[in-house]
């Protein structure tokens, strides 16, 4: 089973949001979104957190505490976690063609893909 983590990164308020490519393939292009990675063979959720906020948001991060987890549409396992950001200057990387520190009390409404989400992460967002 192919297995993703998504970083749920927060700030003063503000939630980390990434935008997909248009050009992507899948669900997510064109999207904004809560960023994460699929795990590579024989790597940690931890170490796939990491090098995906690396990759997609120029950040270090902290992994924090275990959120929830879901299965996709597409039957991978989703694991979501809460991450404390070490730096906070974002550049989007390749995958993503913006992102940005979005208030949390926005990011339902942006996120169209928040229908996805497990019932921790609505109640997180208060939806």
């Amino acid at each position: 089973m192919k297995i993703a983590v998504v970083a749920l990164v927060e700030h003063e308020g503000k939630i980390l949001l990434g935008k997909k490519r248009r050009d992507s393939e899948g669900y997510f292009a064109g999207k904004w979104h809560i960023p994460g990675e699929t795990m590579e063979d024989d790597e940690t959720d931890e170490e796939a957190l990491i090098r995906g906020m690396r990759e997609e948001a120029g950040i270090e991060i902290r992994v924090g505490r275990y959120l929830a987890q879901h299965i996709s549409p597409k039957g991978t396992l989703v694991r979501w976690y809460e991450c404390i950001p070490q730096t906070y200057d974002i550049s989007n990387g390749s995958d993503l063609e913006a992102i940005a520190w979005t208030p949390k009390k926005e990011v339902p409404s942006i996120c169209k893909t928040s229908h996805l989400w497990p019932d921790e992460i609505k109640r997180y967002f208060r939806m």
